[in-house]
């Protein structure tokens, strides 16, 4: 340890008032009880027995002069500068756990399990006192506290503040099995650190200095009616301090607004995450940091649909805990104190623009506009996505970032959060491209202004009506009708991707499992504003049936929570089903569009055709006799000209009727059935049909 400055009249006057300085002072006192009570009080004797101790105990007597209580005379000096540090309104750890509860004695113990920790050679002490480990075990600990030179005996109270260490967190036990005096204490690392004012890395904690945390007054609520100093009021009320839950989507302000709450309260901020719940010991050391650097305590972890998580007393802590959670599930405090719920949700489009705004300075309020009603993101994803979009542009060196560097950048996000439970489908052309009948278009197209101003269209609904941003739609029809290339194209339509939900990732055989994939699929839908395709939906979405076994009880409770999660479900879903009769009523009834797609006429195949030939010259007459006998669906005549091009490859010849031909017959073969059109001359060269 580095030395003292010079001695003055005030004790420790030119010793700063910072953490390190604290722990430091407070151990040479510590470090002096060691010395008086390894040599029944004779200082000499313990520099013959351990010469390393002369240094510590030249800097303690140049501090208080030598003489007699050396330990005694320190605490006072100690005390009388701690006193001055409070004046000062310093954060100091030691200090903050005295005020959390802990006496003198509790912190005089702490600092000598953890005295090793800052001087390996005090090992060598314990080892010979106690004739066994270099840690100082209970037995010994009692012994060298239990008198102070006053003649009391203070055993009972040594052997409670050893207990109150270990029920607070501040110490583990190596042998908790063996007798009581020979447990060897020792300091958690993070506690250690922490008496310095740091915390060291702990993957499931993380701490924000108070100088660090946004002010209150910059942060955007999504909501007008949301309102920070609200919120302070109701935590001040009452005797006890509340928890408060935050509510909403991920990567949407939640932190934020804990850390403005905590940056007003005068406070740091330590966030758990959920892995703080896997020990009892971390939840116990949770709160004893959390009184420890003066901070306040953060869990940040979600709770399933339909389950309930319990938090257990913090220690130490008189503070608010902050849970930040997401939508669903619910949580109770096992210590009864009062509960506050607030949600965030996604912000609005003028929310939306000042996040823009911040991020994008150098670009024009209508630029802005356009990105605030077009893209429907949380206030973090905003600012990511604004970051990754300057990236992109700089690559290209480019001043400002276009709107493909916004998608790429929004993409980036997406494959993180979607790309385990749905699969990214290509979105390209325009509803134009889609050939329907006149019923399906008009419906595919109200479709697609109704995802257009879903926002204004919401807002302007009567309160009692609860009517959500959200837009579901049922693309019902046989297979090969257009349904999936109607997704696909309503979302380049919309200028956003379209992800398909893998039902091989999203099913589970275990209970509960299939009802958390979907809700982690739903809400990455709505948080990243891409458009949700549920293909076959009907094997999600079957009728309930009477409850004849176990099997059909959970069915029936994964078609319920599907149900209440797509009422509640705030982004663009399109479900598409082979078997509509299939799919429970409840679902229809929720759905806001239904599209029926149909068989295409023979005019309607034959602009099929047309499509897939993409301008190929072809024999018009037998183009128009086979759309006209040929009854097939769109997606049968893609096969058909698909196979065309390639008998045409192979021939080396540009394709032609003769191709078409061979293909549609092979087509007809697939499905057990026989061509309607007249035989023509087989492509040479061609492959087997």
């Amino acid at each position: 340890m580095n030395a003292f400055l010079a001695p003055s009249v005030i004790a420790f006057a030119e010793t700063p008032f910072t953490a390190p300085a604290h722990l430091k002072l407070a151990l040479y006192g510590v470090i002096a009880s060691i010395a008086e009570a390894c040599t029944d009080g004779d200082i000499d004797d313990a520099v013959q027995a351990y010469p390393f101790l002369a240094d510590y105990l030249e800097e303690i007597e140049r501090e208080v002069a030598a003489g007699a209580c050396l330990s005694a005379r320190w605490r006072a000096a100690l005390a009388e500068w701690e006193g001055r540090a409070e004046a000062q309104a310093q954060r100091l750890p030691l200090s903050a756990l005295r005020r959390a509860g802990l006496n003198p004695l509790d912190v005089e113990l702490l600092l000598a399990i953890g005295l090793i920790e800052e001087d390996p050679r005090f090992g060598l002490v314990f080892e010979q006192a106690q004739r066994r480990d270099n840690r100082p075990s209970f037995g010994l600990l009692m012994a060298w506290w239990r008198d102070r030179g006053d003649g009391d005996d203070r055993i009972d109270q040594v052997r409670k503040s050893l207990q109150s260490l270990i029920e607070h967190g501040l110490v583990q036990l190596s042998n908790p099995e063996a007798p009581r005096p020979d447990w060897t204490p020792s300091v958690t690392l993070a506690v250690w650190d922490g008496l310095r004012g740091e915390l060291s890395s702990t993957r499931w904690l993380r701490h924000i200095a108070h100088a660090q945390l946004p002010q209150l007054s910059d942060y955007v609520f999504p909501l007008a009616g949301l309102d920070g100093q609200a919120i302070l009021d109701a935590l001040r009320t009452g005797a006890s301090a509340p928890a408060l839950l935050i509510r909403g989507p991920i990567h949407n302000g939640r932190k934020t607004l804990a850390g403005a709450l905590a940056h007003t309260l005068g406070k740091d901020l330590l966030i758990a995450s959920e892995a703080v719940f896997e020990d009892e010991t971390r939840w116990r050391l949770f709160g004893t940091l959390a009184a420890m650097l003066d901070a306040l305590p953060v869990v940040e972890a979600d709770s399933s649909p339909g389950e309930t998580r319990r938090l257990a007393p913090l220690p130490l802590v008189d503070t608010p805990l902050f849970v930040v959670t997401g939508r669903h599930g619910a949580w109770a405090c096992e210590d009864r104190r009062p509960m506050l719920d607030i949600e965030l949700p996604l912000p609005g489009p003028a929310q939306r623009q000042r996040h823009w705004s911040a991020c994008l300075p150098e670009q024009s309020a209508e630029t802005l506009a356009d990105l605030s009603g077009r893209m429907r993101l949380s206030s973090g994803h905003v600012r990511q996505v604004a970051a990754a979009a300057n990236a992109f542009a700089r690559l290209a060196q480019r001043e400002r970032p276009q709107h493909d560097d916004l998608r790429r950048a929004c993409r980036s996000l997406q494959t993180a959060r979607l790309e385990t439970l749905a699969t990214r489908l290509q979105a390209a052309g325009s509803l134009d491209d889609l050939i329907v009948d006149d019923a399906t278009r008009e419906e595919i197209d109200a479709l697609a202004t109704r995802c257009r101003w879903r926002e204004p269209l919401a807002s302007g609904s009567a309160e009692v009506a609860m009517h959500g941003v959200g837009v579901r739609a049922l693309f019902a029809g046989s297979s090969g009708t257009g349904k999936t290339l109607a997704a696909r194209l309503l979302a380049a339509e919309l200028g956003k991707d379209v992800y398909r939900i893998d039902l091989s990732a999203t099913v589970n055989k275990y209970l509960g499992e299939t009802e958390k994939n979907l809700d982690h699929a739903l809400s990455a839908a709505e948080e990243l504003d891409v458009v949700l395709l549920l293909d076959e939906g009907d094997a999600l979405m079957a009728n309930r049936t009477e409850v004849g076994s176990s099997h059909d009880r959970y069915a029936n409770l994964e078609t319920n929570f599907l149900l209440q999660r797509i009422e509640s479900f705030e982004g663009i879903l399109v479900v598409t089903s082979n078997a509509a009769d299939r799919i429970d009523r409840a679902f229809a009834r929720r759905m806001d569009v239904v599209v029926n797609f149909r068989a295409p006429d023979a005019w309607r195949r034959y602009e099929i055709l047309r499509l897939h030939l993409a301008g190929d010259g072809c024999d018009e007459g037998w183009l128009q006799d086979a759309a006209s006998r040929c009854a097939l669906s769109g997606g049968q005549w893609r096969n058909v000209v698909m196979h065309a091009r390639l008998l045409a490859l192979q021939s080396g010849n540009a394709i032609a009727a003769v191709h078409l031909q061979a293909a549609l017959t092979r087509e007809y073969r697939k499905i057990g059935a026989n061509c309607p059109m007249r035989a023509l001359d087989p492509p040479r060269g061609g492959p087997g049909h």
